[in-house]
């Protein structure tokens, strides 16, 4: 009777065992998730912030070479 007591307990302790294996590998596949996630956004807002400069110094930008002579004499260049 004794040797079935101690491998029932074998046995619930070697699953609480995977269990937490199970539970941690889990966990840090979520964090890693996570972790990608927020560095995608920051990765777009910087493209994005690029872009945004780039068109508007191309709005902006002097089309001529009499424009940005024009401009560079203005002091805004």
């Amino acid at each position: 009777m004794t040797y079935y007591i101690w491998g029932g307990l074998a046995v619930v302790t070697i699953a609480a065992l995977i269990w937490l294996v199970a539970y941690a590998t889990r966990a840090g596949r979520n964090a890693q998730s996570v972790e990608t996630s927020q560095t995608v956004a920051t990765d777009s807002e910087i493209v994005a912030g690029v872009q945004a400069n780039m068109a508007k110094a191309q709005a902006e930008g002097p089309q001529s070479k009499e424009q940005l002579l024009e401009r560079l004499d203005a002091g805004t260049g």
